[in-house]
C-alpha cells in the first residue's frame, strides 16, 4: 500500500474506509478525494445515480461493491455520462462510487454512497399501532405497529417485536440535540440553538449544516437498519416554525426533510412525516405515512388528509383530549388515533375501542 495514497485515506473521512483502502490498492497512489460529488436516488427498485465534478472529466467509470461484503468491486464505463439509472431485484444492496481521469492523468473518486433495495413499509390507513418511547417496553400491546426509541430498545427487543408479526419503527431526533444521547459529542455547538420551549434540555439543530449533521444523522439511520427497524420517525423537522436561534427558511427545511427522506430511502426504511402540517400535503408523495400530534386539538388536521388519499396511515395521538371528544372523527377520516400521556409510557387509549 502506498503511503502517499493511506494519507489522503485518512484525511477523506468516507463512509467506509476499507473500501477506500481496496480502491487505493486497486488503483494505485493516484487517488483523489472531493472533486466529484455523487447523489443517490432510490424509488421502488429503480436507483438512478447521478455526478457533478469540479474538473474537465476525460471519462467516468461507476464502481460498486456488494453491501456489507465490500469485495469484490465491480465497474461500469460510462465515457460522458454523468447519470446511470438501472432496475434491481429486492434485496440488492451495493456500495456506490464514480471515478474519472482528468486531462493530467490523475484520478479522482467521489463519495462513496450505499443502498439496499427492500420493500418500504407503507402502513394502511387504519393501521392499529402503539408509540412508547419512555418506560419498561411492554411488548404485549395487540397491536400491527409499534413506534419505539431507537437508542434505547435493543436489537433484541426489535426481533422479538417482528417475529411475532409486528413492524417497528424507531424513534430519533433529526431536529434538535439531545445531550444524553451516546452520540452527543458528535454535536458542535456552532449547531446547537435555542433550547426547545417545553424541553429545556434539547436545544434546536442548524438543519442547515448538512456538512455537519449529515455524518452523524446517516449513521443513526444505519443504526435503524442494523438494529432491524423497518422504519423511522425523525422528530422536530419543522424547526423553520419555531425559534431556533438560527433563520431557518421553509426551503431550509424542505432541503433537510427531503435529504432525510432520501437517506432513509436508500437503506430500505420506511419514513414518516411527523406534525408539520402546513408542508404535509407537499411532502406527502417522499414520505411513507404521516404522525400528527393534537391536530384534532388544533384543528388541523384536514391538513394530512392527502396521506390518507393515497393509502398511507396518519398515525394520531391526542394529550388533552378525551377519546369520545376525538375518536369519532379520527374513525370517520381513517386516521389510527390513541390517546396518551406527554411522557409517551405504556400508557394509551385505542380509538377502536370507539368503533
Amino acid at each position: 500500500m502506498h503511503l502517499h495514497c493511506v494519507e489522503k485515506i485518512l484525511k477523506m473521512r468516507k463512509l467506509t474506509t476499507l473500501f477506500l483502502f481496496l480502491f487505493c490498492s486497486l488503483l494505485g497512489s493516484s487517488l483523489l478525494a472531493g472533486d466529484i460529488f455523487l447523489d443517490l436516488e432510490v424509488s421502488q427498485q429503480i436507483v438512478t445515480a447521478s455526478w457533478k465534478a469540479t474538473f474537465e472529466a476525460q471519462s467516468y467509470t461507476l464502481y460498486y461493491a456488494p453491501w456489507p461484503e465490500m469485495e469484490p468491486i465491480g465497474s461500469i464505463n460510462l465515457g460522458l455520462l454523468n447519470e446511470f439509472s438501472t432496475t434491481l431485484p429486492y434485496g440488492s444492496a451495493y456500495y456506490v462510487a464514480v471515478g474519472a481521469v482528468d486531462e493530467a492523468g490523475n484520478f479522482h473518486l467521489s463519495n462513496i454512497e450505499y443502498f439496499r433495495l427492500k420493500k418500504i413499509l407503507k402502513p394502511d390507513p387504519g393501521i392499529s399501532w402503539q408509540w412508547q418511547l419512555n418506560g419498561h417496553l411492554k411488548t404485549d400491546v395487540p397491536v400491527d405497529l409499534f413506534d419505539i426509541d431507537l437508542f434505547e430498545t435493543s436489537a433484541e427487543t426489535i426481533a422479538y417485536l417482528k417475529s411475532s408479526g409486528r413492524k417497528v419503527i424507531c424513534y430519533f431526533n433529526a431536529g434538535a440535540y439531545e445531550p444524553w444521547r451516546p452520540d452527543a459529542y458528535s454535536f458542535p455547538e456552532e449547531v446547537l440553538g435555542n433550547p426547545l420551549e417545553d424541553w429545556p434540555d434539547e436545544r434546536w439543530l442548524d438543519i442547515r449544516r448538512l456538512d455537519i449533521l449529515a455524518p452523524i444523522m446517516k449513521k443513526r439511520l444505519d443504526l435503524a437498519v442494523n438494529k432491524g427497524c423497518d422504519g423511522v420517525e425523525p422528530d422536530n423537522i419543522d424547526g423553520y416554525l419555531n425559534e431556533t436561534g438560527f433563520p431557518l427558511t421553509r426551503e431550509d427545511q424542505i432541503r433537510y426533510n427531503l435529504w432525510l427522506a432520501r437517506e432513509a430511502h436508500k437503506r430500505g426504511l420506511s419514513i414518516g412525516l411527523k406534525n408539520n402540517p402546513e408542508l404535509a400535503c407537499f411532502f406527502e408523495p417522499y414520505f411513507d405515512w404521516a404522525l400528527s400530534e393534537e391536530c384534532f386539538y388544533y384543528q388541523e388536521c384536514e391538513n394530512f388528509l392527502c396521506f390518507i388519499t393515497n393509502n398511507k396511515a396518519v398515525l394520531e395521538v391526542e394529550y388533552e383530549l378525551e377519546p369520545e371528544e376525538f375518536c369519532p372523527e379520527a374513525i370517520k377520516l381513517g386516521f389510527s388515533a390513541l390517546k396518551k400521556n406527554w411522557d409517551l409510557d405504556s400508557f394509551y387509549e385505542s380509538c377502536k375501542n370507539y368503533r
